[in-house]
């Protein structure tokens, strides 16, 4: 788990003014593993911070997307944001929307990336690996 304290000595060198309301934003964000939308993210500020707007939300989300600190994830039905910009997969369930990140592959990805940067000519900017089925709250079939 990130501290605030944490937050802020990643931040400043950044040139981000740091408020109150911005380090809470960041600190949801950063400390949660299911990949938050703006409404979950909205929310879990507004229990800290009351008065907080929606609209700081998401210039806030947009601040530290410029500065890399998180990555959008736009899927169809609404966008979900990571901190975790290292080469993984997520994994997506088709019932819930829950998204994680794998644990597994990392390693696998960040070669594929490798690859994919020296053998190629193209110059990759960011990379995204999704694997859709069904968590074990949900726990369904796909035979079904």
């Amino acid at each position: 788990m990130t501290t605030q304290e944490e937050l802020v000595a990643r931040l400043r060198p950044l040139g981000l003014r740091l408020t109150p309301q911005r380090l809470a934003i960041a600190e949801v964000v950063v400390n949660s593993a299911d990949h938050p939308s703006v409404r979950d993210i909205y929310e879990r500020v507004r229990a800290f911070f009351p008065y907080v707007t929606i609209a700081t939300v998401y210039s806030t989300l947009d601040v530290l997307e410029q500065a890399g600190v998180v990555q959008e994830l736009p899927f169809q039905r609404l966008s979900r944001y990571d901190a975790n910009l290292s080469p993984h997969a997520n994994l997506v369930c088709i019932g819930c929307s829950l998204v994680l990140d794998s644990d597994v592959g990392e390693e696998t990805v960040a070669e594929l990336l490798e690859l994919v940067t020296k053998e190629s000519d193209f110059q990759v900017s960011s990379q995204r690996l999704d694997f859709y089925g069904w968590c074990s709250g949900c726990d369904r079939d796909p035979a079904c």
